[in-house]
């Protein structure tokens, strides 16, 4: 900082301690800014700037100090040393007798004391320095000064390091400056970020989490890899292996991540329903390794939310710890439909969890005999008169039961001996959980997980998520690690809220994606964790018309990040964008094609049928050559692709 008058000046010279003559005249700023004249002649004139020879490993050497400081130096220095200073002029050499107050030449601290505070002054505005340009400045014994370097090391008020090009000297250096410096230094690097567009933004995410053709995951261990990017997120149960694994893979094995299952290492739960309501079907399913659920999991479901059954049965696995199927219907007592029931029930509610993944397709798959009564139904005999009793084993009902939609009954003795395999365990228990950890642990695995699941993180991935841990913890991590030179802070994506925060390669990642050589088609579910369009954008940044897909079975198709063409019931209706182009309509027609007709996944193949575009008739809208050169056929009014050929 540079003073402009001279009282500035004292504050600058009382926070230094002593300065040279050009360390003086550093601190004092261009003419153009001087308030009331020259702060340094101002301040020598009116006798609180002294200059005094004080003695450095080198011999002596003239710094100028405060009048109100001289005692200090005197006590540091000796009276001997100090006997003469300069006023007025700074030069002329008096006796400090003539010049310096009785009342501020008596001491106030003893040598030690007064030595220590002389050297304290100057480290902390000094940057790294090494014993031998300590006693270069002062005169001091290195042993002691070596000592203090040490103490304070310990106080946390210094830091220890090699600083600068000399490797094998060791310097210490102020940890408010060290930061400081750290500081304008990450201030210089987001200055060289330039914040990009969603569409860029997409195109990178694609590539960070493989969806591209050029990116895709290879080898054995590929289904694995590409769920660990994925831990802690809820999907909907049945897109984990329809959607989003097998796009990011190659080649899907799901045997790898059943493997991975069985051994214990992964976990799979539902989120926990906020009502009675949710918990008539498995909605979204989350996977985890083993020991890290606290950070990812609520608070468990209330007992009332639960049938009898489900409460039968979770009370025998407390009990008796992880069973089989069969275990619990032989202690509970039910049936075997009854014991289903009762474990859809607390997948649902996100209390129980096996240790295959074929239980769990199977509970998705799961339909109970008959429907389950809805919360919000009213008494179905509440027409009886009050005094009314039923006949014996005959219980009156309001309605039929509508026998199409039952699921299909087999003999119990005949059901498959895989189905329902595995052996069932509580979500909340402690070897799920992990150990009670602190909040700032937990904050920074998160953090860490995001940052590897999206290389980029913002508030906007909390807001979507939703942890066990709010945003202002995980922020402050967050920081902590961007002070550790981890992670890079700036504003790196247009239309994201708040502080952006990436890592270095995902920077470079991000820098890179506004090449457009490869320009990659990627035909994805609206629920993929890479579609970034359906984020909630900050005020001023204008929403993609074409965003948000209506129904379960949406998709999007993006050529080079941007949405090209999105599709619903099943590419049944088709919308286009507005700035597409026939090619463009080409490509992202056959890119739906091949993810709706279970080419990708190697499943069931079935036909596609367009219908409309944009609202209008197939075969009847300017879309429709493009759709014939992508390789579907007029039917009627509709366009087909047909899978088989």
């Amino acid at each position: 900082r540079q003073a402009r008058d001279a009282d500035e000046l004292a504050v600058l010279v009382d926070r230094a301690g002593d300065l040279t003559r050009a360390e003086l005249e550093s601190r004092v700023a261009p003419a153009a800014e001087w308030r009331r004249g020259d702060p340094l002649a101002a301040l020598l004139a009116s006798g609180r700037l002294l200059g005094a020879d004080l003695g450095t490993a080198n011999g002596r050497e003239r710094r100028y100090l405060l009048v109100d400081s001289y005692a200090r130096f005197a006590a540091a220095f000796g009276p001997d040393m100090m006997a003469r200073v300069s006023a007025t002029d700074g030069e002329t050499m008096r006796d400090a007798a003539d010049v310096v107050p009785e009342a501020l030449r008596m001491p106030a601290l003893t040598a030690r004391a007064a030595r220590r505070e002389v050297l304290a002054r100057w480290l902390s505005l000094a940057g790294p320095v090494s014993i031998e340009e300590a006693r270069a400045r002062y005169d001091f014994d290195a042993r002691w000064i070596e000592r203090r370097f040490e103490e304070w090391e310990r106080k946390g008020i210094l830091v220890r390091g090699t600083f600068g090009g000399e490797r094998a000297v060791t310097r210490w250096c102020s940890r408010r400056v060290l930061e400081q410096a750290r500081r304008r230094e990450l201030a210089q690097a987001r200055k060289q970020i330039e914040a990009v567009s969603l569409d860029r933004f997409a195109r990178y995410l694609q590539r960070w989490q493989h969806l591209t053709p050029r990116s895709r995951l290879t080898g054995p261990d590929a289904s694995v890899e590409a769920l660990a990017q994925l831990h802690g997120l809820a999907r909907p149960a049945e897109l984990w292996e329809r959607e989003y694994l097998p796009l990011r893979v190659e080649q899907y094995d799901p045997d790898s991540i059943a493997r991975r299952a069985a051994s214990g290492a992964l976990v799979w739960a539902a989120e926990a329903p906020s009502d009675a309501s949710g918990m008539q079907k498995v909605g979204r399913i989350r996977f985890f390794e083993r020991g890290t659920g606290r950070q990812w999991l609520g608070e468990p479901v209330a007992d009332a939310m639960l049938s009898e059954q489900a409460r039968a049965v979770r009370d025998a696995l407390v009990t008796y710890g992880a069973s089989f199927t069969a275990d619990l219907a032989v202690v509970t007592g039910l049936g075997p439909q009854a014991t289903r029931d009762a474990l859809r029930m607390l997948v649902a509610a996100g209390l129980v969890t096996n240790d295959t993944l074929s239980a769990l397709r199977d509970v998705v798959r799961w339909k109970s005999v008959l429907p389950p009564r809805r919360g919000n139904e009213p008494d179905p005999a509440r027409w009886l008169p009050a005094d009314f009793t039923p006949s014996a084993n005959r219980p009156v009902v309001q309605r039929r039961v509508n026998l199409r939609r039952l699921p299909k009954w087999k003999r119990p003795d005949r059901e498959e001996a895989s189905s329902w395999g595995g052996r069932w365990s509580l979500v909340h228990a402690p070897g799920m959980l992990g150990i009670q950890r602190d909040p700032q642990e937990l904050a920074e695995r998160i953090a860490r997980q995001w940052l590897t699941r999206y290389g980029i993180v913002s508030r906007d991935w909390w807001r979507r998520e939703r942890p066990a841990i709010g945003w202002r913890e995980i922020y402050h991590e967050l920081k902590r690690l961007e002070f550790r030179g981890e992670v890079q802070r700036g504003y790196f994506v247009a239309g994201l809220a708040g502080a952006q925060f990436a890592l270095p390669e995902a920077v470079e990642m991000l820098r890179a994606s506004g090449d457009d050589s490869e320009s990659a088609v990627v035909a994805m579910s609206t629920s993929d964790p890479a579609n970034v369009y359906t984020l909630p954008l900050a005020l001023g940044v204008a929403a993609n018309p074409h965003a948000r897909p209506r129904g379960a079975g949406a998709t999007i198709v993006t050529v080079g990040g941007r949405i090209v063409l999105t599709a619903e019931g099943r590419g049944a209706r088709l919308r286009v964008a507005e700035n597409a182009s026939s090619d463009d309509v080409r490509e992202a027609a056959q890119a739906l094609a091949h993810k709706l007709a279970g080419r990708q996944r190697g499943g069931h193949r079935r036909d596609i049928v367009v219908e409309t575009i944009d609202g209008e008739r197939a075969v009847g809208s300017r879309w429709a050559e493009a759709l014939r050169e992508a390789g579907y056929r007029d039917m009627g009014t509709g366009l087909r692709w047909f899978a088989g050929v």
